[in-house]
């Protein structure tokens, strides 16, 4: 849903991707058997897609709620760094403030089935 909203991503190239990333299949072998599993949606590892895909999916996450929450940030592949300045005299009130920007995070990770 995210390709045409942010991206403008619409038509046969919509269609690719959708059928790049659903019903991938995979097969696992456990004691000289083999069993099939199909994926409704997910990234072949290793793909050379993978990494920009995770930037597009994650775009929200950075342009609208970090951006939100007053915190300068870092993003390389799939890692996030924070940053956040006070001064010491108001560290209750940042201490609170990153907290809630924590839980704010949390959330949506959550619902984005991604792990903090």
């Amino acid at each position: 849903m995210r390709l045409p909203s942010w991206f403008r991503i619409h038509g046969s190239v919509l269609k690719w991707f959708k059928s790049y990333l659903s019903s991938r299949s995979f097969r696992v072998k456990y004691n000289e058997c083999f069993s099939s599993h199909t994926c409704l949606c997910r990234v072949p590892q290793g793909s050379v897609l993978g990494p920009l895909l995770f930037i597009m999916y994650t775009t929200p996450f950075s342009s609208n709620l970090i951006s939100s929450l007053s915190l300068n940030h870092h993003l390389y592949a799939d890692d996030t760094q924070l940053f956040f300045s006070f001064y010491p005299q108001d560290l209750d009130l940042s201490i609170a403030c990153l907290q809630n920007a924590l839980h704010d995070i949390a959330s949506w990770m959550t619902a984005n089935l991604l792990t903090l």
